[in-house]
């Protein structure tokens, strides 16, 4: 799992291990290595930026599936633009890296975590970046090099979500504004699920 250690990428790997499964959890930090390496999850600090060293670790891992969660959003979710660029990066070049890794190491599928709200909204940074991602696994899928599937994730919310403390934070202080025509454009999904 890259970004093992993320909001999606912990309960996953935990979730993933309990039913079974041998989890190696990827993340730039060591700072939650910790949490996992009790419950007998394999974690290794690499960025998959690095892409020699992105390289070496995954084929270590020789995955039959290989689970793409990367992103570098600040607390509390992006402001600006700015925010999001760093994720961009990795939705472009981290995904390119992942995906010759775990084509390279033979996994049989990549699993995509992408963004509803800006899978279809190619024009902007963000969105171009989520439009490179899916077309990069879905051009590896159509080639047969890897079956690839995406996943169009909503907001996330639960404790363990950086927007949801973002949000608490927000009510608590009453500064929380209320959006107002609601049409319900983007799923809620808790982090377990």
């Amino acid at each position: 799992i890259a970004a093992g250690t993320g909001a999606i990428g912990l309960p996953l790997a935990r979730a993933l291990f309990a039913a079974g499964h041998q989890v190696t959890a990827l993340s730039r930090s060591t700072a939650r290595h910790a949490e996992l390496r009790g419950s007998g999850i394999t974690t290794v600090a690499v960025d998959a930026l690095d892409r020699d060293a992105l390289m070496r670790v995954v084929e270590r891992a020789h995955p039959t599936h290989v689970v793409h969660q990367l992103t570098a959003l600040p607390e509390g979710g992006p402001r600006r633009s700015a925010d999001a660029e760093a994720t961009s990066r990795l939705r472009i070049d981290g995904t390119r890296n992942l995906l010759d890794a775990a084509i390279r190491a033979g996994a049989e599928r990549l699993i995509v975590g992408s963004f509803a709200v800006l899978a279809e909204g190619a024009g902007t940074p963000a969105g171009d970046a989520v439009h490179s991602m899916e077309q990069q696994v879905l051009d590896a899928s159509r080639r047969g090099a890897v079956e690839g599937i995406i996943l169009r994730y909503g907001m996330f919310y639960g404790l363990e979500a950086r927007a949801t403390r973002a949000m608490l934070g927000m009510v608590k202080a009453r500064r929380l504004p209320v959006p107002r025509p609601d049409q319900g454009a983007l799923p809620m999904i808790h982090v377990a699920d």
